[in-house]
Formats: structure tokens, sequence, C-alpha cells
């Protein structure tokens, strides 16, 4: 377990009580309150139709398009008639439900339909990114000017997202797909910023009983408050989701430099604070690290350090839709700084070569999906999942259909308290095109090599399993039946008991 020494920036708590500012948070002005409705046949509609209102008369310019535990991860850049460049980030899953984070300028918020067809918008409040939100962590092992990592790579950054029951709730329930929205945020900033060679990947998800206020000594204990999911999942940096709190003092926090922050639920502070986890200052205004370590506004566009309005971090290597440069190689250019930090945000934890998976929800029915891309090869088609002690689950591969759809497995979970607890999950897998077998069933299939991995959680399964938030980590691993192929499986868990 690693202790982040911090220097607290001086600065009054008066100067915080502006629009950064939400303690006690106040009644939203009837433009800013969640609008509901129902739409009807949300599995029928596709992705577009869904979001087509929030971002009208926006023409919507996607850049990525990834699959993701069986969720479509798609994001790009919003041009406005006027030319102001926002951005749309959706993470659509599997039943056809949505997460939608709009980035509009003067039009930002979150979109969110469950598979009910129950949607609701709720425009994210103004937020004064200028005010003192950083405290100085001192305890980095490699200087931020790292030079020898600014062309190497690729860099991947393994992060693990922590929400209060209560964001769980105001996110809609689904954390897993809003996490995923919030990694592909800054994704989508970096690769606007020519930052080919740095990403974030989400690895863990944990909901925790208890809200924080959103301080300076919530950022210091963050990693204690989501030990469960540091001690599992081994992330390279983390970051708290929080719903607002009466002593709140900022819309978030982050170490500069760091691997911690911590952000209000209802804005797009998650981009801002992992900056400044990078090493990157406001906008040029002294007490960066470095001293090009700072966001830039041309005053048409604010880069996420400066303003955070549009989706960029700051650059001399780009232009905005206007034709303006977004940069100065002097004092801002976070590109650089990330490129020069990727060794250091990437390097926490081991890298782990093989799949994750994420179960994780406060629902009475919870599943994940992964997918494992294997090509044809002489190894044969026939291939299932195992256990790797047979108190978790099968631990022998077997043929034939059998009639079993899943197989029982166990792990262990700990509560808010640190005990651990016995939870039962299921487990199945999908070859090809063929039907569902439990995950140990190694049965080819003639139409198809791809394995599609299960893991559910039901409620009902453990009925003795006390009310609270359970958080741990199942490992599995995919393997041939004559074992000339295998590749480990980490499911990250996060759920809620009775």
């Amino acid at each position: 377990m690693w202790r982040t020494c911090f220097v607290l920036s001086v600065f009054s708590i008066a100067s915080l009580l502006g629009a950064c500012a939400h303690s006690p948070p106040p009644d939203p002005p009837a433009s800013a309150k969640p609008k509901s409705w129902l739409t009807d046949k949300i599995s029928s509609k596709s992705t577009e139709e869904l979001y087509a209102e929030f971002i009208a008369p926006g023409v919507f310019e996607r850049s990525n398009s990834t699959l993701i535990n069986g969720y479509t991860v798609e994001s790009g850049n919003l041009l406005m008639p006027d030319k102001s460049m926002g951005s749309l980030v959706t993470v659509r899953s599997e039943d056809g439900s949505l997460t939608a984070v709009v980035g509009a300028p003067g039009k930002s918020g979150l979109l969110a339909i469950n598979n009910k067809g129950e949607s609701r918008f709720t425009p994210y409040p103004a937020q004064d990114y200028s005010l003192p939100d950083t405290l100085k962590g001192v305890n980095e092992v490699k200087s931020v000017a790292d030079k020898s990592s600014a062309t190497a790579g690729p860099h991947v950054i393994d992060m693990l997202v922590g929400y209060s029951r209560r964001a769980a709730t105001e996110v809609g329930g689904d954390v897993h797909s809003n996490a995923l929205a919030q990694v592909e945020s800054v994704n989508l900033a970096l690769r606007n910023s020519l930052v080919t060679n740095v990403s974030m990947k989400l690895i863990g998800v944990q909901i925790f009983e208890q809200e924080y206020p959103i301080t300076p000594d919530t950022l210091y204990n963050l990693e204690q408050i989501l030990s469960a999911g540091v001690s599992a999942f081994n992330p390279d940096m983390i970051y708290g989701v929080l719903a607002g709190h009466a002593g709140d003092t900022a819309v978030g926090y982050g170490y500069m430099p760091g691997r911690a922050a911590i952000g209000w639920v209802l804005g797009e502070s998650f981009r801002h604070e992992v900056g400044h986890n990078a090493g990157g200052g406001h906008c040029p205004d002294g007490g960066a690290p470095v001293p090009y370590g700072y966001g830039f506004s041309n005053g048409r566009t604010w880069t996420a350090q400066c303003g955070n309005i549009n989706p960029y971090y700051s650059t001399p290597a780009v232009r905005d839709s206007y034709g303006l440069l977004i940069g100065d190689a002097a004092t801002a250019d976070m590109a650089r700084v990330w490129r020069e930090n990727a060794q250091r945000l990437s390097s926490h934890t081991p890298t782990f070569d093989g799949e994750r998976m994420i179960l994780a929800g406060d629902g009475r029915e919870i599943t994940s999906t992964l997918t494992i891309n294997r090509a044809p090869t002489p190894t044969g088609r026939e291939a299932g999942v195992l256990a790797y002690s047979a108190n978790e689950g099968p631990v022998r591969l077997t043929i034939g259909a059998g009639g079993i759809k899943w197989a029982a497995l166990t792990t262990t979970l700990l509560d808010s308290s640190g005990v651990p607890h016995q939870v039962k999950l299921r487990g199945s897998r999908k070859v090809g095109t063929c039907q569902v077998y439990a995950m140990h069933n190694a049965s080819a299939c003639a139409n198809g090599w791809d394995m599609q991995v299960i893991i559910k959680y039901l409620k009902s399964d453990n009925p003795g399993l006390p009310a609270g938030m359970y958080t741990g980590e199942l490992k599995l691993y995919a393997v041939s039946l004559n074992w000339n192929w295998s590749r480990p499986i980490r499911v990250a868990i996060s759920i809620s008991g009775n």
C-alpha cells in the first residue's frame, strides 16, 4: 500500500464558494433539472436515434467505436453551426440501454436510458475550473518531466473508478457504463491532441456505502476508501465519484502530480482532475511542475486544464475548428506532459497479460460479458473456461450438450468493514453462433471460433448475504481442450447484498 504525502496550496475557503462550490448543493434551476420520459421500443432504436435530440443542431464526427465487456463505446467530436467544438461519448449495452455524456458548449449533460426505456437527461451546471483544486504529490518516484518515456509506448493506464452509493443512483445505476464513458472522455481528448502513445483503460469499478465530502481530506483518504478495489484490481490510477455533500469545498481535487483524484458526479471534472495527476496546472498562472504544463485558451477554445469546455488537452501542434492554435510550446503543452508522464502513470502496478471483466452494480441481477477473439489455429475449436480452485468452480473441461447452461461459481468478497463473505455467481460461455453452455463445456462450434464468456450475479442465489456492498476479484482462465492455448481472466466485482 502506498501513502501519498502532500502540501496543500494556501487558499481561503471563501475563494471556493463561487460557481465551483456546491455545499450544500442548491436546488438547480428549472433548466438544470433532470428531464425524464419514456422511450418506446428502445431495443429497436439506433444509438443515433437515442441521442439525436441532445446534440442538435451539432454534427457528430465519430472517431472511435470499441466493444468492451458487452458495451459498445463510441466517441467523437460535435461540430456546432458556429464552428465551436464539443464532444459526445456514448456507451450502449447489449440490452439497448444507453449512457451518453454530451459535451456541447452551453449544452452539456448526462443522458441515461435503461433497458425499460426510462430516460433521464441531467444538464451539467456551470463550473469554474480556475479555482484551486490540487494537492501537491511529493511521493512520486519519477520526475514529471521524464523525457525518456516521451516517445516510447504504447502506454496503457489501468483505472479504478469508485462511486458512492448515492452517486451510483445519480448516474442511473449502471456505474460500469458511466465509468467507461468517463475514461473514454480522456481518451478522446488525448486523440484530439495527437497523443497517440497513451490511453486509459477501465479495469475495475467499486461502489462504496458512505458518502464523503469533496475535500482535500477525502482525496488524501481515497486509497483507504477504495482499499478493497485497490488490493484486488491493482490499478495504476484511482478516481472517486461523489454525489454532493454539505461539506464540499470544490467540485473536484487531484494530486499534481499523482495517481488519485475525486470529483462531483454532475460534471465533467474527470478529464480535468486526471490532467492534474499527469502534472498539469490550470491556465498559465504558475504552480505546475513544469513550465509548459498548463491548459490554454485562445478565446474560442478552452482545453481541459483551462476552462474544460472543449475536448482537448493543450498542444501547439493542433489548431481548432476556427484555425487557431490550442497551445504554446513554452507555456501550454499538456500533450507533451502526458507523453513524458506516460511511463510513470502506467507503471504503478505490473502489466496484466490477460483478459479483464467487470461485474458491478446495485441491482438484483448483474451480468458481464467478455469476447475473446480466437483465430483459427491447429489447436482445435474446443475450448472452455475453468476456475483455478475446485472451491471456486469447475476445474475440468467437459464435452457434449448436457443441457446445462451455467456453472456454479463461488468467490470471496469483502464488505465495507473488510470482512470476507462467500458469494455465489454463475458462469457460461458461447462460441461463435452456437448456443450458450456452462463455462467449462468445451464443445466446438462449426460457425465460429470467438468465445463469449458470461458471468452473472443474482441476489436470489445469495439469500443469506447481508445488505451492503461487496468488492473483490475472481480469477478464471480460458483454455483449449488439448491445453495448447490458454488465456487468464480477471473478474473485478462490486455488488450489493440483500
